[in-house]
């Protein structure tokens, strides 16, 4: 896709994911942290392979002049989502349809960013 856009010169615009941080260490994270990541984890190839990406996108624009946008994108939710996919939204809307304890993950402490379907897009 890099390369079509650079030969039709139209922008490009990788979405990535809040997982090329890792696990981190920063509270929020903020654009310019690199994150703490665990290259052979059970995650490692969804986080690396956008870690990867990202690189590839930043590679095209300062070698070739490629417009680009990255978007890293955090716990989107909205209507359709599987009730089984295993984020924490649609686990607590599982657990409350099945009039079960909804699952507090963590210390109760921590925090997250939610956004919803249409205004990601």
């Amino acid at each position: 896709m890099l390369g079509l856009a650079k030969r039709v010169g139209a922008r490009f615009l990788l979405t990535s994911t809040s997982e090329v941080y890792g696990d981190p260490l920063q509270h929020p994270q903020v654009e310019t942290y690199w994150g703490n990541v665990n290259p052979i984890g059970v995650r490692s190839c969804y986080d690396e392979g956008k870690r990867t990406a990202e690189t590839l996108t930043m590679d095209y624009h300062r070698g070739l002049g490629i417009e680009v946008r990255i978007a890293r994108i955090f716990n989107t939710y909205g209507p359709r989502m599987c009730l089984d996919d295993g984020r924490v939204v649609s686990n607590f809307v599982a657990q409350a349809l099945r009039k079960e304890p909804l699952t507090v993950y963590g210390d109760g402490k921590q925090t997250r960013s939610f956004q919803y379907v249409s205004d990601l897009v």
